[in-house]
């Protein structure tokens, strides 16, 4: 298949694996991310598939070609794979040009190429700069630079390793829709790594959430988000309220749980009477006064957009139990107010058993 393709892929250093039986694929003009903490694994997957580490277990495809494939003696070198490399800290060379750095690997280019590097320059607003140096640009335009280099060659891949962690928040929203834009008129099929999961939310097609070594759930953004297969996935992408329950009638679309029914989007077919876990986001919930819940407000934080509340329920069935609600900002509300709330079904789901020390 065109694009990259990862089959079976494990890697260990020094008798330690810190990638086991790692498997997907990423199309041609898919934005693919790699989200997960230091040492999960992601960047040992980045360095596999462009080359820079021989690959010990599995096969790696691009465009078709095999790569990789230890069992067969293939390990072609980086500079065969027509992988194209971002780096965190952009490697830019000191010495050259911005001109020269971005045709650094294309040094007998047609000047049809040439013309259309030109081209992707001024779209990125760096027309100005061609003859400056790395040092005298900021961290933003040296992201641009350094991402027009790596896609200058034409690739076949595009590999992205942390992109934006070097840029300030202000810039770094600017730079991603940026780049994302550059991105989608190439066509190329790019992976990212990232630990970021608002930075995956907002830019892939796809997310694959690694934990371990294991990619512990691949799918959409809002697959990710709004239905997280696992306690992990859902603690690691964003603020949730983790629940034991029991699955009522599929049909009512409702989990008995320890603060009593709630509402589910997903049920994800699992049969009456059998125990589960619930995720709700705190934009679940909402402040009405005929609600089903009472609650204590324990705590407020002021998060901008948001309100998030630390509330302590008040009723017969729950009672202590203590979840994170978010609210409007403009709600008129103080600590040790008494509230009520219900529950919308739209970020609530059905999750697999909580991991050991799973998180707060």
């Amino acid at each position: 298949m065109s694009g990259l393709s990862v089959a079976g892929v494990s890697h260990a250093y020094d008798g330690n694996k810190v990638v086991r039986e790692v498997s997907f694929s990423v199309a041609p003009g898919e934005l693919a991310c790699l989200l997960g903490p230091s040492g999960c694994g992601k960047t040992t997957l980045l360095r596999l598939a462009a080359g820079l580490e021989p690959l010990q277990q599995g096969t790696i495809t691009i465009d078709g070609t095999v790569v990789a494939d230890p069992a067969r003696g293939t390990q072609v070198p980086p500079e065969g794979r027509g992988v194209g490399l971002m780096f965190q800290d952009y490697a830019l060379f000191p010495h050259l040009t911005i001109m020269e750095n971005i045709a650094f690997g294309i040094p007998k280019a047609s000047p049809e190429r040439m013309a259309a590097i030109q081209d992707a320059i001024a779209q990125m607003g760096m027309a100005a700069y061609q003859d400056a140096y790395p040092h005298t640009l900021s961290g933003g335009q040296q992201q641009r630079v350094a991402l027009l280099r790596a896609l200058a060659p034409e690739p076949r891949i595009l590999l992205l390793d942390e992109p934006f962690s070097g840029l300030d928040v202000n810039l770094r929203t600017q730079i991603r829709e940026e780049t994302l834009s550059v991105l989608k008129r190439s066509g190329v099929a790019t992976l990212m790594v990232t630990h970021d999961p608002q930075e995956a939310l907002s830019m892939a097609d796809r997310i694959l959430v690694m934990n371990r070594g294991k990619i512990e759930q691949l799918g959409t953004p809002r697959e990710i988000y709004q239905f997280p297969a696992t306690e992990y996935v859902a603690r690691f992408v964003g603020d949730t309220n983790i629940l034991p329950g029991i699955v009522l009638e599929s049909s009512y679309d409702e989990v008995m749980t320890s603060i009593g029914p709630v509402p589910c989007l997903s049920m994800r077919g699992l049969d009456f009477g059998t125990d589960a876990f619930i995720s709700i986001r705190p934009e679940s919930f909402e402040l009405d006064p005929k609600g089903p819940f009472q609650a204590q407000i324990r705590s407020i934080t002021y998060g901008g957009q948001y309100v998030s509340l630390e509330v302590e329920l008040l009723g017969e069935i729950g009672r202590g139990q203590r979840l994170r609600i978010h609210t409007n900002p403009n709600s008129r509300i103080d600590v040790d107010e008494h509230i009520r709330f219900r529950v919308i079904p739209d970020f609530v789901t059905v999750i697999e058993d909580p991991a050991p020390n799973g998180g707060p």
